[in-house]
């Protein structure tokens, strides 16, 4: 019967066993694993908390069908299996149930538990690489306007453009000057004198500009 109620377990996440204890089945949620970039399954853990309830109907139904047996048989072989199970333990023997774990008699008489490994076959890590849309709109607050996020790249990419215009100008501009710097001084030669100004000043005579009293 270990195994029928094993399988009772995992379908309904919950198990009464009088005498021992209620058997759980804990689920825990995916892990996200960033640097291997995938999600891990969810977990599972099986736990028992002292002390349990009497089954309900719908556990004798369950296992009479999973027994081919009747109701009424299913519920004397239920308790049978139970009492049995009681008796080992206090006796001091170790219960090996499967998948489930192990069961013993604890320091103060009371059923001690092993949960096993479960085993994580059933699901598998899924990749979780992130994806990056190429050219995606979204919207961008600026100021007191909202704009695409089109848009503000266009603008952006004016803005560069425009400022990467300056340099070019000044090139110009200083090429200019030294050409014009180079023919001037071929022309007129390289001699200090040359950048001198050549005109003649012309001496004139200042105008009278008072008289002699006869």
């Amino acid at each position: 019967m270990y195994s029928e109620l094993y399988q009772y377990l995992l379908q309904h996440k919950e198990l009464p066993v009088p005498g021992i204890g209620t058997f759980l089945l804990e689920r825990k949620a995916a892990v996200i694993d960033f640097p291997n970039k995938k999600i891990n399954p969810p977990s599972y853990a099986i736990s028992m908390q002292q002390g349990s309830h009497l089954p309900g109907k719908s556990f004798f139904a369950w296992l009479a069908s999973t027994l081919k047996v009747s109701d009424r048989d299913a519920v004397f072989q239920f308790n049978d299996f139970a009492v049995e199970l009681k008796k080992q333990i206090s006796t001091g023997d170790i219960i090996n149930w499967g998948q489930v774990g192990t069961l013993s008699k604890g320091l103060g008489g009371d059923v001690k538990f092993v949960p096993a490994a479960l085993s994580s076959a059933i699901e598998h890590p899924i990749l979780a690489e992130k994806i990056i849309r190429q050219k995606s709109e979204h919207m961008v607050r600026v100021g007191e306007d909202q704009k695409t996020s089109a848009e503000m790249v266009e603008m952006l990419s004016q803005t560069d453009e425009k400022k990467s215009y300056w340099w070019a100008y000044a090139m110009v501009i200083s090429l200019l000057s030294i050409v014009f710097i180079g023919w001037y001084f071929s022309t007129k030669g390289v001699e200090l004198s040359s950048a001198a100004n050549t005109c003649k000043a012309i001496i004139q005579e200042a105008p009278v500009t008072y008289s002699i009293l006869p």
